[in-house]
């Protein structure tokens, strides 16, 4: 600890202080927080001002006080003192040697500085004749300060501090917090050399995420890499060094990152110091109180918690979340590995990961598991809420487990966070958790465990339509669990499951097969539940088989059973699913009330990928009805909630409507591309895009395309109107017998579809062929039932 004299080798007699130590000759950055804290000090509008300036070790705290002394120094005649009152490996100062030192700044000789406290804040009040900043350096406690505050109203007072002061009266605090990664690499720059930087930006950019933002941090990678042995070094080989070394590197002859972080260590009680290192254990971005407290494993967790947070060794993000620095997180691992044994760091772990079990258990059986949810609203959402805050926490938790061989953590922990991940159309982490499960159960004995985590993996596969995977992951599951007789439900949800991946598949035998068996299984067992999730995919499989009274029975019959356990999420699927329904019926009227019923469910539950698909539908049907603009509408915001949450298959379906309603040519081509490239290639969605580029483009050829895609799928549907806009082409060249042909084809089709507004367009074109028939009457009639004008 060193005391600052003003000039020669004395202390002066008379003049202003001026007793700062020299700073960064080149400051870089914080221009905002120098311009607020300069704002600050000026005593003209703010009397008697008081700054702290606080954060953790290394954030620049000294620097930036330094420098803002300066910028104010014209406004305070009586010059500028600065005291350090702590430094490692000293012992602090109190107030009465702080004052000593202050006087001895202030010219006051040795000999007539008071050997009492009250003696000597007399004296002190009484040299402080001119408007004169002090700058408190490293404050620890209030108790150092309080007798140090000048009682005249044009003295001001910068600290810097690890901690809070917040009970002092008037004092205002600036959080400094880490620099901005522009800031952090002008730093660097200055440190080692713009041209060095520019040659390797990518390596730079490394070093700066490395160092974190500290300042300290980067001026030590900046000493070292302006050392002679290092000058010509590559920034690459350096970053690589310090990924491995980090605190080792990060030190000098002077300075020394891992003592600065020793100096709030060793301010903490032994409680916090032992939270401190075993928090720094769990693998965890960031982390709320319930998990922090967990870690700890005793009564006096949250008290510790706020010590941290208190000395900044941890750093507030966001609401009731907290995380490490990442170079304090190695300095707090390294203390771990030092202070605490082997068992008492797995052990912490352990707490951890039971947590989260614990944590998705409760919250997943409110949001649900295979669709299976709550009918209590303010639990879902309380459920949603809670989720959405720890998702990447879990997320790490769930790598954690896997990495470290707890396996049994991770497929209980997927199978519980499967219903957030569907309603947040989160499929890259549902995904990922799925596999690690996977890993980490196939070196388990317990083949329902293995079971779980394939069904767990084919859901998100369905949602990147990499269906052959799916498909596979599913029919392992249901051998697995034929070894586990006891569990019937789990096998006939993984059954309901599958029927949907064959449906998409336009498998549509297999479908019904699986979804017969899953259905017989839940009225087996009396699970209305199961058996509604059931019919939901039953009554679209009946939809796409154009049997639409069937489908209308079946899914009207799920929505009551689904109504009645309060799953919202599927309900609000199947009146989707009715939706279609009843546009294809062509009940126009209908269709929107179950459209609006489905968005109103989707909302409520904010599940994204449910509201993207309400709008798709309902727009379709409103084109159907030539309410353009409208269907416009509804398709754009389809397409922007499938792009939210990376739903191909959806965005490719939105763009399909969005092209035909626009006749846009390019989002068709588009939509085209989409289900060309998918794993197994969308063979209704391919031949659609055709039929409407023929139509458009008028080309027969690749409406003939069209019919060869329908023909895989064995869409009725389809085929019957590729034919009629074949039919309408050959009619206008003057081919009228091929016309004549391809309408009567179209005709068996559309019948057979139950398409009776394709059938009327079918029967005009052949009035047109041949005008004495009763073809048009037919139409008529048809079109009359449906409300629609003849085109």
């Amino acid at each position: 600890m060193s005391i600052h004299y003003h000039q020669g080798d004395g202390p002066r007699s008379r003049g202003p202080a001026a007793g700062l130590r020299r700073g960064v000759t080149t400051f870089i950055g914080r221009t905002e927080q120098r311009e607020n804290l300069g704002r600050l000090l000026d005593y003209q509008h703010n009397p008697f001002p008081l700054v702290n300036v606080l954060n953790g070790p290394g954030c620049g705290k000294t620097s930036l006080a330094l420098r803002v002394a300066r910028d104010v120094a014209a406004g305070y005649p009586g010059g500028q003192l600065f005291l350090e009152l702590s430094q490692a490996g000293l012992p602090e100062l109190d107030a009465f040697e702080a004052l000593f030192r202050l006087l001895l700044q202030l010219g006051l000789p040795e000999n007539r500085i008071p050997e009492s406290l009250s003696g000597r804040i007399e004296v002190f009040h009484a040299e402080l004749r001119k408007p004169t900043l002090l700058l408190l350096d490293s404050v620890t406690s209030v108790s150092q300060v309080l007798e140090l505050l000048p009682n005249r109203p044009d003295c001001g007072v910068l600290m810097t501090s690890r901690r809070s002061f917040s009970e002092l009266e008037g004092i205002r605090e600036m959080d400094l917090g880490s620099m901005p990664d522009d800031e952090a690499h002008a730093l660097l720059e200055t440190r080692i050399g713009a041209d060095r930087v520019a040659a390797e930006p990518d390596a730079a950019r490394r070093i700066v995420q490395l160092c974190g933002g500290l300042p300290l941090a980067l001026h030590m990678a900046g000493a070292q890499l302006t050392k002679p042995a290092n000058k010509r070094l590559p920034l690459s080989r350096f970053a690589d060094r310090l990924a491995a070394e980090r605190l080792d590197l990060l030190q000098t002859d002077n300075l020394d990152l891992r003592s600065s972080f020793s100096v709030s260590y060793q301010e903490l009680s032994p409680q916090a110091a032992r939270h401190f290192r075993l928090l720094s254990l769990i693998a965890v971005p960031d982390f709320g109180t319930a998990l922090a407290v967990a870690v700890d494993g005793t009564a006096a967790g949250e008290e510790t918690l706020a010590e941290l947070l208190n000395t900044h060794l941890i750093e507030p993000v966001g609401e009731d979340r907290c995380r490490f620095h990442d170079l304090v997180k190695v300095f707090a691992q390294e203390r771990a590995a030092a202070e605490d044994t082997g068992d008492e760091r797995e052990a912490a772990v352990d707490r951890a990961l039971a947590w989260a079990v614990e944590t998705v258990t409760h919250w997943g059986s409110h949001i649900g598991v295979d669709g299976r949810r709550t009918a209590d609203d303010a639990a879902y959402e309380a459920a949603l809420r809670g989720l959405d805050s720890e998702h990447r926490a879990l997320m790490a938790l769930v790598r954690q487990a896997a990495e470290t061989g707890r396996d049994d953590v991770p497929w209980r922990l997927v199978s519980h966070l499967a219903g957030y991940f569907e309603v947040r159309g989160d499929w890259s982490d549902w995904l990922e958790s799925a596999e690690l499960a996977m890993e980490s159960a196939s070196r388990l004995t317990d083949p329902f465990a293995l079971a779980v985590a394939r069904h767990m993996r084919s859901w998100p596969l369905r949602q990147y339509r990499r269906l052959t995977e799916a498909i596979e992951e599913s029919v392992a599951a249901l051998a697995l669990l034929r070894n586990v007789p006891a569990e019937e439900v789990p096998r006939a949800d993984v059954l309901s499951h599958l029927g949907t991946l064959y449906r998409e598949s336009h498998r549509y035998d297999e479908a019904e097969h699986c979804l017969d068996q899953a259905a017989e299984i839940f009225r087996a067992v009396a699970d209305p539940h199961g058996e509604g999730l059931v019919l939901r995919t039953l009554g679209h499989v009946q939809f796409w088989r154009r049997d639409l009274d069937g489908a209308e029975i079946t899914l009207t019959r799920a929505i009551s059973l689904l109504s009645s356990v309060g799953d919202q999420a599927a309900e609000g699927w199947s009146h989707n699913n009715l939706c279609s329904v009843r546009g294809a019926q062509w009940r126009y009227e209908d269709a929107e009330q179950h459209h609006q019923e489905a968005l109103r469910i989707f909302e409520r539950i904010e599940h994204r990928q449910g509201q993207a698909w309400a709008h798709n539908h309902l727009g379709r049907i409103l084109r159907q009805y030539g309410r353009t603009a409208e269907a416009i509408e509804h398709n754009s915001q389809a397409l922007e909630l499938f792009v939210e949450i990376g739903d191909l298959y959806g965005r490719g379906w939105a763009l399909v409507h969005l092209g035909v309603a626009r006749q846009d040519p390019e989002q068709l081509q588009e939509a085209k591309r989409i289900f060309a490239g998918m794993d197994v290639p969308e063979q209704d969605g391919l031949g659609t895009t055709l039929l409407w580029q023929g139509h458009f483009q008028r080309d027969p050829a690749l409406l003939n395309e069209a019919i060869g895609h329908f023909e895989v799928v064995g869409s009725l549907l389809g085929q019957g109107n590729a034919l009629r806009e074949r039919a309408d082409l050959e009619r206008r060249t003057g081919d009228h017998r091929a016309a004549a042909r391809s309408y009567e084809n179209a005709l068996t089709f559309l019948r057979r579809a139950a398409d009776p507004h394709g059938e009327a367009l079918a029967l005009l074109g052949l009035a047109e062929i041949d005008p004495a028939a009763d073809h048009a009457a037919a139409a008529e009639a048809i079109l009359t039932r449906l409300g629609l004008n003849r085109p």
